[in-house]
């Protein structure tokens, strides 16, 4: 007997992108807890590697869901870096955080500071002109 056909189920990584942010700061809070949960092993010292094999799929599921987009590959690197040890360290969200804004980031910050470069520029010439109308009066 069928209950009620309501579609396929949606896979984890679909549930997961439902649920975390799609904003920058959103993605930059989720992205720095999702590798200080990882890194969290470290404090427990041989509970540690038990809580990675757990948390190594979540890992992939939440990089995956954030990330796959900018960086397919991201999500094997997250659950690679959680199932081998010592490599608790490198911070997979958040390189795909780096990955996806970094680009804008700098462009903004370019940006800014050709503006700032034209204002000085601006004011020195102001003062330059100011400078010369007070030694012609």
């Amino acid at each position: 007997h069928q209950f009620a056909n309501v579609g396929p189920r949606p896979s984890p990584q679909a549930l997961a992108h439902a649920v975390l942010p799609a904003d920058m700061i959103g993605k930059l809070v989720a992205s720095l807890l999702i590798d200080l949960v990882g890194s969290a092993s470290y404090l427990i010292p041989l509970a540690g590697e038990a809580f990675d094999l757990t948390w190594a799929p979540m890992s992939m599921i939440l990089v995956g869901a954030l990330y796959d987009d900018v960086m397919p590959n991201l999500k094997y690197v997250a659950l690679m870096e959680e199932l081998l040890p010592f490599t608790d360290w490198i911070p997979s969200a958040t390189i795909g955080w780096v990955k996806e804004f970094g680009p804008c980031i700098m462009d903004e910050g370019k940006r800014k500071m050709g503006d700032a470069k034209r204002n000085g520029r601006r004011e020195r010439d102001a003062l330059v002109n100011m400078r010369l109308w007070r030694c012609k009066t």
